[in-house]
């Protein structure tokens, strides 16, 4: 399995800078502003009525051009930054005059000695004259609605790029900006449709990758796989697996995994106390259902099964930019991190609180606690505990060599054990929950051998307070060799795991094909 993860740049990426802002005024009447730029031969200049939009060629750095409101307020109304976008509204009705070059950009704007009647800026203005002109009007239509996208108003980038399209539906450059700001407002189904309308005029292999990775999150899908794992000394399993996701309406989402275990294990203490081993088969099947309250709130519902036992679960997600936080709960799900759970028909009722952030400025992070109480077939209440997990993730170059690295913490403190007495008269806890602290670093590398083929390998260290620690490895080879096809190659070491009881690490290789609708 692929390690994801990464630390921000060592090596600062090229940055459009903003070296000093000048601004100068004759009276209430003309406004002068003078930027003086680094890295920044090619920016994109825009005016709608009253608006000021730049879209530098670079980000724009650290320079606080926000100050600028504050220096003026008479006659610039509002500032707005974002990433690489520059928009300033004026306070009075008047006219632009930009010029710039290599290291600079001027603007002057001057209030018109009468003052005309105000009209309305349209949303866009495409002429109907040669075809030329057309063209460069949609270019600068394209790029004034980006531009909004990185300010966050995607209702009014949503109108621009709409009404291109309605003009010229087979527009690639428009649909794809619109694909963009649907994802980015939250609506990725019409984003999925959009690129999909890209593809099929475009076969461009990052708008596919963009399609695929918006489907791998939400869309709906259908695969399999397999998977040998050595888990040390305590045992060996070969996982199989069949899961799909598919919508029911717009609002649901149904997601169903089976899964079926042969385990070859060790000895180990049964539930009566005694010590012996086990080979044969373990099933369980997991479904779940995701409704969409709104565009922020999620409900999802929990459905389990063994051979055994059967179980339940809800968990409400809202989403709070740049993250969701989520509160859940369980009832007798399957619990298979440990050799004698697995065989015994384990299960696991806990209550789960968790809070991730994705690529916010390019970092992930997550962190999540829950309460367990665990329980075998027919003897409930056997363990109780308190976890704890997280994680940190970002990307970064070093020497333009681009790498991923972060940091996970894995840990259970048991509460509570129950202890009990076998027929000899000796002690023994029936479900030994062990307590673990582990502390894993990790980094990576992503290598794209071809447009649909990519290799995805990563070093770890882990230490366990509590247990083992060294070195690890993953890698993973991912081929996209159709749009809606994916095959996965995955192999690794683990120096810690919580698969089995007393393993000291686990080492596994397996494969997985899905289908995207």
């Amino acid at each position: 399995m692929a390690v994801i993860a990464g630390m921000a740049g060592m090596v600062r990426p090229a940055q459009a800078e903003v070296t000093d802002a000048r601004i100068t005024a004759e009276g209430t009447r003309d406004f002068n502003m003078v930027l003086d730029l680094r890295n920044s031969p090619d920016n994109s200049v825009m005016t709608n009525g009253r608006e000021l939009i730049v879209r530098f060629s670079d980000p724009i750095g650290e320079f606080d051009l926000n100050s600028l409101i504050g220096q003026y307020p008479e006659q610039v109304l509002t500032v707005q930054t974002s990433y690489d976008v520059l928009l300033m509204e004026m306070a009075f009705d008047g006219k632009f005059d930009i010029s710039q070059n290599d290291n600079q950009l001027a603007v002057h704007y001057t209030k018109p000695e009468k003052q005309a009647e105000a009209k309305p800026a349209p949303t866009t203005r495409i002429p109907l004259s040669d075809a030329e002109n057309r063209a460069a009007e949609t270019r600068r239509a394209i790029i004034e609605a980006r531009a909004r996208m990185e300010l966050g108003q995607y209702g009014h980038a949503r109108e621009i790029l709409s009404a291109i399209i309605k003009n010229d539906p087979e527009s690639v450059e428009a649909r794809n900006a619109l694909a963009e700001v649907e994802y980015r407002s939250g609506n990725w189904r019409e984003a999925a449709r959009q690129y999909g309308r890209v593809i099929a005029h475009n076969h461009d292999p990052a708008i596919v990758r963009a399609r695929q990775d918006i489907l791998k999150q939400n869309g709906a899908f259908i695969g399999g796989g397999a998977q040998y794992q050595d888990n040390g000394s305590s045992n060996t399993q070969i996982v199989g697996t069949v899961n799909g996701r598919a919508f029911i309406r717009d609002d649901l989402l149904l997601a169903m995994d089976v899964e079926n275990r042969h385990i070859d294990a060790d000895p180990f203490i049964q539930r009566n106390g005694d010590n012996r081993g086990f080979t044969g088969d373990r099933q369980k099947l997991a479904l779940r259902l995701d409704q969409e309250i709104s565009a922020r709130t999620i409900w999802q519902y929990r459905a389990y099964a063994t051979q055994k036992s059967p179980g339940i679960g809800a968990e409400w997600q809202y989403n709070i930019l740049p993250g969701t936080v989520s509160l859940g709960a369980d009832y007798h799900q399957p619990y298979w991190d440990q050799t004698s759970a697995v065989v015994q028909y384990g299960t696991r009722d806990s209550i789960a609180a968790n809070y991730d952030i994705t690529q916010a400025d390019s970092w992930d992070i997550g962190i999540g606690t829950s309460l367990n109480n665990y329980g075998l077939d027919g003897d409930a209440n056997l363990a109780r505990t308190w976890r704890l997990e997280g994680y940190v993730r970002d990307s970064f170059d070093i020497y333009n060599f681009p790498v991923f690295a972060g940091y996970r913490l894995d840990a259970e403190y048991p509460l509570t054990q129950t202890d009990k007495t076998d027929a000899a008269g000796n002690g023994f806890s029936p479900l030994d929950v062990a307590r673990r602290e582990v502390h894993e670093f990790s980094m990576g590398h992503d290598i794209r051998l071809a447009d649909y083929l990519t290799l995805s390998t990563g070093i770890a260290y882990s230490y366990d307070r509590y247990g083992e620690q060294g070195f690890g490895f993953t890698g993973a080879l991912i081929g996209n060799l159709a749009d809606q096809y994916e095959t996965t190659l995955s192999f690794g070491h683990t120096a810690n795991s919580s698969n089995s009881v007393g393993s000291s690490g686990s080492t596994f290789i397996g494969i997985t094909i899905k289908q995207y609708f």
